[in-house]
């Protein structure tokens, strides 16, 4: 037999285990420190007392995108229950029906407005105030 092959395999330094922690650290990684939060001085305590022209917009955007959502759910409504009037009238006259049904038929009705995105909602109603 070859001695080589007998050989036993050279016998390498222990290294140092993954969960000791050294003082002399050869790591490229530092911990980078978290900004400080900004100082409030006098002069800009004014501006943080009266409201920026950007919250305001913001504000009037919602509370369109809320009218928008309101007069959608209204048009999609009126639209379901002339579509549907037949079926919701076999409904309301079934033998199981109850009037605390109600409002859950009307919930289910409604949920078909999350099919619509907002920029759909918006062009229905727009077309709506322009044709009518």
């Amino acid at each position: 037999m070859n001695s080589k092959a007998q050989a036993k395999p050279k016998r390498h330094k222990k290294r140092k285990s993954r969960t000791q922690v050294s003082s002399d650290s050869d790591s490229d990684y530092s911990i980078a420190k978290s900004p400080s939060p900004p100082r409030i001085s006098p002069s800009n305590l004014s501006k943080l007392d009266r409201p920026s022209e950007k919250s305001t917009e913001h504000k009037t955007i919602i509370s369109k995108q809320h009218e928008i959502d309101a007069a959608f759910t209204k048009f999609y409504m009126q639209q379901a229950t002339t579509e549907f009037a037949e079926d919701l009238d076999k409904l309301r006259q079934a033998s199981d029906f109850k009037d605390d049904a109600l409002p859950i038929l009307i919930e289910a009705l409604q949920q078909g407005t999350g099919m619509w995105d907002a920029e759909e909602r918006r062009r229905v109603v727009l077309a709506g105030k322009e044709g009518g």
